[in-house]
């Protein structure tokens, strides 16, 4: 019987420590909310975002202004808070929305700033 409440009792504290951990952590759960670096490309697709950096890593600035001319990719302000809704391993890029519009488009994974609680 000893035995059996002194399991119990360790249960019950890491129960109780981890409820309290749980309740620390999710008052701060930001992780799906970023903020944009200036100049960075955005594009609607991951493909065509690739195509963009591409033409910027390779120095083609007439491709790449074309893209830029028509609309097809666009280049990021600064500073403005997004929601990341999902994360392409394969293309290394992120599916962001703006809070403040419903169009959805991609950015490479390193164009964002992870919001922090502090």
């Amino acid at each position: 019987m000893n035995k059996i409440s002194k399991i119990t009792f360790a249960f019950v504290i890491c129960a109780l420590i981890l409820i309290s951990v749980y309740q620390a952590a999710s008052a701060c759960q930001v992780d799906e909310f970023y903020t944009t670096k200036e100049g960075s490309l955005l594009a609607a697709t991951p493909e065509i975002l690739n195509e963009a950096v591409k033409y910027e890593e390779e120095g083609n600035k007439d491709k790449l202004a074309a893209l830029l001319s028509k609309g097809i990719v666009m280049r990021l302000k600064g500073n403005i808070k997004v929601q990341v809704l999902e994360r392409s391993v394969e293309f290394k890029t992120l599916k962001i929305k703006y809070l403040d519009e419903g169009n959805l488009y991609w950015v490479k994974d390193g164009s964002l700033i992870q919001i922090k609680c502090q």
